[in-house]
């Protein structure tokens, strides 16, 4: 092999690294953009008595944390419409993503106890261990 072509070789890689490393730092506008704008198609879809559209619209912005302000006001919808475990649960995730642990630590509840009222058997691991994060942040807190 020659120098020339190490050195080629050398100049490519180096190129393909930069590229590569340029499309990573650029992606959380994009990802934020896309994840929008597909969350406020799915909601303009959506019926009128959709609770569910509007809560897994919500939950998708919430989990990538952008659109927050109307991902609030989609939950209110959904809860207006059918207040249940799952639309509880994702505004406890609201409220936990803002620092409000009291906030969300009554919604974990109420989706929980909603759940229990339901089936005595029911059991929802995920919503129980953010309820007790959020009941151990509020009860530090206050000492």
């Amino acid at each position: 092999m020659s120098y020339m072509t190490k050195n080629a070789r050398l100049i490519t890689l180096a190129l393909a690294a930069i590229f590569i490393s340029a499309g990573v730092y650029a992606t959380p506008a994009g990802i934020e953009k896309k994840t929008t704008e597909k969350a406020r198609q799915a909601v303009k879809e959506a019926a009128p008595d959709d609770w569910r559209t509007y809560a897994q619209s919500a939950e998708k912005c919430i989990r990538k944390k952008v659109n927050l302000a109307e991902a609030k006001q989609w939950l209110e919808k959904s809860l207006e419409i059918n207040e249940n475990t799952y639309n509880l649960s994702v505004m406890g995730d609201y409220y936990d993503m803002n620092n409000l642990p009291e906030k969300a630590l009554e919604y974990y509840v109420k989706s929980i106890t909603i759940g229990l009222k339901q089936d005595v058997n029911y059991h929802d691991q995920s919503t129980h261990e953010k309820m007790m994060k959020a009941r151990s942040t509020v009860l530090k807190s206050k000492r």
